[in-house]
């Protein structure tokens, strides 16, 4: 039974649907705001959840997937401004990237990737429905906000004091702003445009703004996952998902708003059932400012923009940086996702040594095996080891995703294959697939990324150098057409000129 750990109860628990028939899973994460490039942090923030439905469907769970686009924020209109570029213009950017980047990591598509300003009518409504229960109050200057005092659990999930719970000193709004609302913890549903600098307000290309009930405004940060997380898994749901970052205040004012908001359909009920949340990725402190900012046990820092000492995706991977993107996934899943993992490029370069392993023992057992072999039930040393490295993967995995436990079944394995000699092909079939299948539901290839890539453009050339040499034969460019085969041949290929004019170039 699938144990995972809940940051609600503070307690692992047994997981067990909310579909009657115990099947499908409703998991909802939160997903970048772009506005900038992509860093460590968020590569690892998507990569748990992206294990965690792995191995759900590795279960035989039906899952529904679900992460949003954080398209409208301060931080966008304020690059925006900056930048003297459209705010849709730099959002469209960032979200290329991250389907981009995403893809290299191993990272599937979710099943519905929506950006917030495309549920603005779906966020009004939400913002009504608290405003009718009495969970919401319109300020002085227009703006919307939660009133928490109305609200038993505020703060159950993160587990803070009253006086720790100041939501709305978040950066968001002006000391000015603070006053007006009841009380400082309460934060804003609803921003209405005349709060901005004025020289601004009136250019929707730099701040977005759209009708509503009390003016022309912008959601609060909060508001779009509920709304969103609503629309398409409806409330409640089982899953959700995020660094551990955003338990305070963005998770826990999303707890408040879905239970206030949809309490007569929830029947008393929370509106999310398990809560997941991941450790940051660290680093060991560079100077004394850095010393002064460390937030773990073990003295490390925080990876932030604000401490300047990200690391981004794309200079790390393929193909602007140095690393296979496979090894920093592997890096990603060498600690336990509620653990801090610690960041350095000697750790990169430990996990990209530990992929050419893998690669190494996919292509042992590859190697000359015909593909109309089967290995259903195939019995043998190798196989043996093959099925215990199954058991103990699901063992650690079904410990509320215990990644550095299934890896070491994985590579007990990988020495397994190393040292097997003489196994026939039904028992490297059967092997094969149970390889294969612990390391994809990780979410790693087993061949390399970039060699298959390379291979690919050099047939690509070939076949295109092989046209130039017919096309100049046809011509009666002799020269030419002699001066591509010998290049050819310089290179170790053929050149094979048929008789109908075909021309074919093979390696010798």
């Amino acid at each position: 039974m699938l144990r995972i750990f809940n940051s609600l109860t503070r307690a692992k628990e047994e997981f067990r649907p909310l579909d009657p028939e115990g099947l499908r899973v409703g998991m909802y994460y939160c997903g970048p705001t772009v506005y900038d490039s992509l860093h460590l942090g968020h590569g690892r923030a998507a990569i748990v959840p992206d294990l965690v439905r792995r191995y759900l469907e590795h279960k035989g769970f039906v899952v529904r997937s679900v992460a949003n686009f954080t398209d409208v924020d301060d931080k966008i209109i304020n690059r925006a401004i900056k930048e003297r570029r459209p705010w849709r213009q730099i959002t469209f950017t960032y979200m290329e990237e991250y389907y981009r980047l995403m893809a290299a990591l191993g990272n599937r598509p979710v099943d519905v990737h929506p950006r917030a300003t495309d549920h603005i009518p779906e966020m009004i409504d939400l913002v009504q429905r608290l405003l009718e229960a009495g969970h919401a109050y319109v300020a002085e200057d227009g703006d919307v906000y939660f009133d928490t005092a109305s609200y038993d659990e505020y703060l159950k999930l993160s587990g803070r004091k009253t006086e720790e719970g100041d939501a709305g000193r978040s950066g968001r709004i002006s000391e000015e702003e603070l006053a007006l609302k009841k009380s400082a913890a309460d934060f804003i549903l609803w921003k209405v445009t005349r709060n901005d600098p004025p020289e601004w307000q009136n250019q929707p290309d730099f701040v977005p703004s759209w009708d509503s009930p009390w003016g022309p405004g912008r959601p609060g940060w909060h508001l779009e996952c509920s709304a969103i997380s609503k629309k398409y898994l409806g409330m409640p749901f089982d899953l959700h998902g995020g660094g551990r970052d955003l338990i305070f205040p963005h998770h826990e004012n999303e707890k408040a708003q879905n239970d206030c908001a949809y309490h007569d359909s929830l029947g008393g009920e929370t509106s999310v059932k398990y809560w997941i949340h991941n450790g940051f990725v660290t680093l060991k402190p560079r100077n004394e400012k850095e010393l002064a900012d460390v937030n773990t046990e073990d003295g490390e820092v925080k990876m932030s923009k604000s401490l300047g000492n990200t690391f981004w995706i794309k200079d790390t991977i393929w193909p602007i940086g140095p690393y296979d993107p496979m090894a920093l996934r592997m890096l990603m899943l060498s600690a336990h996702y509620k653990s801090p993992l610690l960041y350095a490029p000697e750790l990169l370069d430990q996990a990209a040594a530990r992929m050419e392993k893998l690669y190494t023992a996919a292509e042992k057992l590859r190697n000359g095996l015909d593909e109309t072999i089967e290995g259903k039930d195939a019995q043998g040393p190798l196989a043996d080891a093959a099925r215990k490295a199954l058991e103990a993967f699901e063992e650690g995995m079904d410990d509320d995703f215990n990644t550095p436990v299934a890896l070491a079944a994985l590579f007990e394995l990988t020495n397994a294959i190393a040292k097997a000699d003489g196994a026939s092909p039904e028992e490297k079939r059967f092997t094969l697939g149970i390889f294969e299948t612990i390391a994809q539901t990780l979410g790693f290839r087993t061949e390399r990324w970039g060699e298959a890539k390379r291979a690919s453009s050099e047939d690509a050339l070939l076949k295109l150098l092989g046209e130039v040499r017919k096309e100049a034969r046809g011509q009666k460019m002799w020269a030419l057409s002699d001066k591509i085969r010998d290049g050819l041949a310089e290179a170790g290929y053929e050149v094979r000129d048929g008789k109908d004019g075909s021309v074919e170039v093979v390696a010798r």
